[in-house]
């Protein structure tokens, strides 16, 4: 009961959360809790039931900071305010740090991009009188 107390709720958000295996949690545990036992609490604890339900609710949300940044995107081109712009860059920097998202040209071919090119947001500078 003592190893369930201590190491249970770390296994279970490294198993649901982190999506590790278990011979990989026994090893970040120091083998202080077998394979089976962590089987045993995956089991009772429906761990691959609530791996699912955190997969698709962070798709879900992944989703969301998309569809977002195509917004403030297209209302950046179309208005060009330095509010709209500053929406469009949070967006953007929300998309990026969520999951490692490439925007930036250099980290892109050219069929992955699909946001602003370089000339509109040069054009954009120019409209704004950034330049």
């Amino acid at each position: 009961m003592a190893k369930l107390a201590i190491y249970n709720d770390e296994a279970k958000r490294l198993y649901v959360q982190e999506g590790l295996s278990l011979d990989a949690i026994v090893g970040i545990l120091g083998g202080k809790v077998s394979r089976k036992t962590l089987y045993n609490w995956k089991i009772a604890g429906q761990w691959d039931e609530k791996r699912r339900e955190y997969l698709n609710q962070t798709k879900d949300m992944y989703e969301e900071i998309i569809e977002i940044a195509r917004l403030t995107i297209k209302e950046a081109k179309a208005n060009p305010t330095p509010h709209n712009i500053y929406a469009m860059s949070k967006a953007i920097a929300a998309l990026k740090q969520y999951q490692g998202v490439k925007v930036l040209e250099d980290e892109t071919t050219p069929k992955e991009r699909k946001g602003l090119t370089e000339d509109a947001v040069k054009e954009i500078e120019t409209e704004l009188g950034l330049l």
